[in-house]
């Protein structure tokens, strides 16, 4: 019989960044929901392989009913981009221009 190695996952190898949550602990976490402030429910921290944040994501809804995604980067502006992946095609944000590539 031979052991089975555990598989290498996206994580581990740093092609994906791991998420954490935004609050660093669960006093913090119940703190910001006693407050009352919206703000500090539901983002998410997405750290590297060396545990550092690249970047705290959250969504919202507005009224009309669309969702935004709202990313900010811990990381420098010329490292990071948005892709949105869709029914009509990949569509790429560099945000060092703000615009679409």
């Amino acid at each position: 019989m031979t052991q089975s190695q555990p598989a290498i996952s996206p994580y581990d190898t740093g092609a994906r960044c791991e998420p954490q949550l935004w609050q660093p602990n669960s006093k913090a976490v119940a703190e910001a929901m006693h407050s009352g402030n919206a703000e500090d429910i539901g983002k998410v921290d997405f750290t590297d392989v060396e545990d550092r944040t690249v970047v705290t994501v959250h969504i919202s809804r507005a009224d009309s009913g669309m969702f935004s995604v709202h990313l900010m980067p811990a990381c420098g502006d010329d490292q990071i981009r948005v892709e949105l992946h869709a029914d009509k095609g990949t569509v790429t944000i560099e945000a060092d221009t703000g615009r679409q590539a």
